[in-house]
């Protein structure tokens, strides 16, 4: 993969009285919460003794926001004996990212469906048709697929079309692509979604992982096959994450053990899911994959949740994301496919920069992926901003929260 050019330095701001240190202080989650960032910025409660927290009713528009901290100075050592291709490809990771713009903008706000306001969950680019899938989500558990074009510039990422909300179709987050070709059906591998109605759980189907097919001329998704990935007596409902390299040929899914709730990751090959599927029948419930996978290992960092947000994978390293649903950095963990600790990036605060005249509830990265860009294939960060009293259309002051999406090249 050919290196982006050395990105802008980022704009640092937050005045919150403590320099830099965040490296030890971020928090990450060691449960599994399966949908720890869809608080509503209405119901958000602020910390008041932050400016940047204050209640909506008594934020001032126009107000400047307050400045940022620094990220903490801690160098993360690459290890030592990793191939130089690999210790090349990684460099970038030194250095924030490098920020392509923001998306949506086709598409009205006030032209529904699924309100492009909502946080990019699930991220997913194709190759074949050049668009961009997302997953969005509400707080009762309705989930719908948003699709634009994909491009280098912001103009150019415009909305294609969406899904209903519905309840047992997507998972909140975890959408991987499975296009082997161009005249292959449009299909992705996605945990089931745990979600059968209106705030009501089946959490056993956390376990499994469905191949989704996109029916466009109906703008809907039908269920092509199933697998059992984990074991539900040994492991703990979660968000598996769902990622597949490039090629197609290999997929990551996570767990959490019952034992000890360290983090697991599994690993399989897409021929080996297709072959036990074809065996059994599509239709025949769930094929039981647990037997399946080329191996299964514990996360270099115990019970850390590194993948909070999101999982990408090169089909040779494993790219965890995790980033706090407020104004806290985020942080990529990267790792081998048997288990060895690569990288520890230090904490980064892609995102702080946008709309720095308007108040945040939060900068939240919300997934990795790869996609092409300048021509050749990137690994790209989607960062979602809650922003408050930022100019509408008219370029009025919308006294509300608003979220917004931009994305950064990695490498």
């Amino acid at each position: 993969m050919k290196l982006p050019s050395a990105p802008a330095s980022l704009a640092m701001a937050l005045a919150l009285g403590i320099a830099g240190a965040f490296a030890s202080a971020l928090p990450l989650a060691a449960g599994c919460d399966p949908r720890p960032d869809l608080a509503r910025p209405e119901q958000a409660k602020p910390d008041l003794a932050r400016p940047d927290q204050a209640r909506p009713d008594q934020a001032k528009p126009g107000k400047a926001a307050p400045e940022q901290p620094e990220a903490s100075r801690e160098s993360h050592a690459l290890a030592r004996d990793l191939p130089a291709d690999l210790m090349l490809r990684l460099k970038p990771l030194e250095r924030p990212g490098r920020h392509i713009g923001g998306c949506f903008p086709g598409r009205h706000p006030d032209q529904g469906p699924r309100a492009w306001g909502r946080a990019t969950q699930g991220s997913a680019w194709d190759p074949f048709d050049g668009v961009y899938y997302t997953l969005a989500a509400r707080r009762d558990g309705a989930e719908a697929m948003r699709v634009m074009t994909w491009g280098d510039r912001e103009q150019d990422r415009v909305f294609v079309a969406d899904t209903k909300w519905e309840f047992g179709r997507f998972p909140h987050q975890g959408l991987a692509l499975y296009r082997p070709a161009k005249d292959a059906p449009v299909r992705f591998f996605a945990q089931a979604s745990v979600f059968e109605g209106k705030d009501r759980k089946a959490e056993a189907k956390a376990f499994v992982l469905n191949l989704l097919e996109w029916q466009k001329d109906r703008g809907a998704m039908a269920v092509a096959g199933s697998w059992t990935l984990f074991d539900a007596a040994t492991h703990a409902p979660c968000q598996m994450n769902a990622c597949l390299s490039p090629d197609g040929q290999t997929l990551v899914c996570r767990a959490r053990r019952l034992a000890d709730g360290v983090w697991v990751f599994g690993v399989w090959k897409t021929a080996a899911l297709f072959a036990a599927l074809e065996a059994k029948g599509a239709g025949a419930g769930p094929v039981d994959a647990t037997g399946l996978a080329e191996r299964v290992f514990a996360s270099p960092w115990g019970t850390r949740n590194v993948a909070l947000q999101s999982l990408a994978t090169d089909g040779r390293l494993l790219y965890g994301l995790t980033s706090p649903a407020d104004l806290k950095p985020h942080q990529i963990f990267v790792m081998d496919l048997h288990g060895r600790k690569v990288l520890e990036r230090r904490p980064s605060f892609e995102g702080f920069e946008i709309e720095p005249r308007f108040h945040k509830r939060c900068v939240e990265a919300e997934g990795l992926f790869f996609a092409r860009v300048a021509g050749e294939l990137r690994l790209v960060m989607d960062v979602s901003l809650a922003v408050y009293d930022r100019p509408d259309e008219n370029g009025m002051p919308s006294l509300k929260w608003t979220r917004i999406n931009h994305y950064y090249v990695l490498f």
